[in-house]
C-alpha cells in the first residue's frame, strides 16, 4: 500500500524549440506540458504513488491540455483551477540533451496560486509534498508555496523542495537566494544542482561538505538531508550520517528536460510507498544502503526520462524503471 504525494506550484506549456541552436533562431515552437512540480506529480504518479497536484491555469485552451495531460497519467488534478483572468503560462525551452537548456517566460496564472487554494484536506493522510523554487519568484505564489510547506510539516509528512533556480524570473541573484532559503528552512530535503548548490552555499567547497553546511545545525533551522543531482555523473545524498553517491546510468539522451522532476517524482512516490509517515525523523534514520537503492532507482527513472522529448510524456512507469535495472545489474 502507498501513501499520498502531492506536488504545489507551477504547471505551464513549454514551446520547445527546433530547428536552431538558440531560442532567437528556432524555425519553429512545440507545445508540450512541463513546470517542475507537475512534472514530478506525473513521475510519481507513473512510478506507481497516489499523486496529487495544486497549482493554476488558465480558463483556456492550453490550460485545458495540462488538465488532461495530468489526468491522463494518473494524478488527482481537483485541485487545479482554472483560473478566468490569466493565461495559462508559457516557456520558451530550446531543448539540449545534457541540460544546458536556454528558457523564456511569459508568465501568467501560476503566479496567483493563493494559499486559498490549500485546503485543509490537501494535508490529510499526506506522506510526503514537493514544491519548488520558480513558485517563489512571483509573490502570491511565494506566500501559497511557504504555507504548504508548513501546512504539510505540522502533519508530519516529508517537505520536499526542490530549488530549480530559474535566473530570467529573478530580479537579482540576491532576491532568488533570500526566497530559497527560507523554504530551505521548511525543508526537510532540499534537492538542488551543483550550480543551486553553490548560490545556496557559495563556492570553494566540495559538494559535499557544501551540501553538509546545509544541514540543520543545533539553533539553526535546516533540511535533514541534502540531495545533490550531477546530471549523467549521478547524484549525491548528504544527510547526518554522511554521503552516499550513485554514479548514474549512460544513456544515449535526446532531451534532459524534466529529469530532474522525473528524480524528485520517483524519490516521493518511493518514499510514499517504503517508508509513507514519520517525515524529518525518519528521513534522518535511513540508513546507506537504502539511500543507495532510493539513488539508484531515481538516477535510472530520470535517465529513461532523457530518452524522449518533452517532460510529461517522456516519464517511465514503475514497470519500465524495473526492466532497466535488471538488464543493467546483469549485464
Amino acid at each position: 500500500m502507498s501513501g499520498r504525494v502531492a506536488l504545489v506550484g507551477e504547471i505551464l506549456v513549454d514551446l520547445l524549440g527546433e530547428g536552431g541552436q538558440s531560442l532567437e533562431a528556432a524555425a519553429l515552437f512545440r507545445p508540450s506540458p512541463g513546470g517542475a512540480p507537475a512534472n514530478a506529480a506525473v513521475a510519481a504518479a507513473r512510478a506507481g504513488a497516489t499523486a496529487a497536484f495544486v497549482g493554476r491555469v488558465g480558463d483556456d485552451a492550453f490550460g485545458r491540455l495540462l488538465r488532461a495531460t495530468l489526468e491522463g497519467a494518473g494524478v488527482d488534478a481537483r485541485l487545479l483551477r482554472a483560473d478566468p483572468a490569466l493565461f495559462t503560462t508559457l516557456a520558451f525551452v530550446m531543448p539540449a540533451a545534457r541540460g544546458a537548456h536556454g528558457f523564456q517566460f511569459m508568465r501568467g496564472a501560476d503566479a496567483a496560486l493563493s494559499p486559498s487554494d490549500l485546503p485543509p484536506e490537501l494535508f490529510a493522510g499526506l506522506a510526503a509534498l514537493g514544491c519548488g523554487g520558480v513558485s517563489l519568484s512571483a509573490p502570491e505564489a511565494r506566500r501559497s508555496t511557504l504555507a504548504a510547506l508548513r501546512g504539510a510539516r505540522a502533519t508530519g509528512a516529508l517537505t520536499v523542495f526542490d530549488v530549480n533556480w530559474r535566473p530570467p524570473l529573478w530580479p537579482s541573484r540576491s532576491e532568488a537566494l533570500e526566497a530559497f532559503r527560507e523554504a530551505v528552512t521548511l525543508a526537510d530535503l532540499v534537492k538542488c544542482n551543483e550550480a543551486e548548490l553553490e548560490l545556496l552555499c557559495g563556492s570553494g567547497a566540495g559538494a559535499e561538505e557544501a551540501a553538509r553546511g546545509l544541514l540543520q545545525a543545533e539553533g539553526r533551522p535546516g533540511p535533514a538531508a541534502v540531495v545533490v543531482t550531477l546530471g549523467d555523473q549521478g547524484a549525491l545524498w548528504v544527510g547526518p550520517t554522511g554521503g552516499v553517491r550513485h554514479r548514474g546510468f549512460a544513456v544515449d539522451a535526446v532531451d534532459a528536460i524534466g529529469a530532474g522532476d522525473c528524480f524528485t517524482g520517483t524519490l516521493l512516490a518511493w518514499w510514499a510507498r517504503h517508508v509513507r509517515a514519520g517525515g524529518r525523523e525518519e528521513l534522518r534514520r535511513l540508513p546507506a544502503e537504502r539511500i543507495a537503492t532510493l539513488l539508484r532507482r531515481c538516477n535510472a527513472a530520470a535517465a529513461l526520462s532523457t530518452l524522449l522529448p518533452g517532460a510529461m510524456g517522456a516519464m517511465p512507469t514503475a514497470e519500465r524503471v524495473d526492466a532497466f535495472l535488471e538488464a543493467v545489474r546483469t549485464e
